[in-house]
């Protein structure tokens, strides 16, 4: 990888995690609506392992 991409793909990564920072926020507020009783560590913690799921399910689409 030249130095060109590698300067794009550190664009990118500050982007993906700003789209996912704004992902958890919004998982958690309409889980804490949905489920109002449940602790926002505890949403939290489970969008973060959804999202994680939802990246491994990704990445096992993209192998040959």
């Amino acid at each position: 990888m030249g130095e060109s991409e590698q300067i794009e793909i550190a664009r990118y990564q500050r982007e993906i995690v700003e789209d996912l920072r704004h992902m958890l926020r919004k998982y958690v507020r309409i889980m804490e609506w949905d489920v109002p009783d449940v602790a926002e560590v505890d949403s939290r913690r489970l969008v973060m392992q959804a999202l994680a799921s939802a990246l491994a399910e990704l990445q096992q689409e993209q192998q040959p």
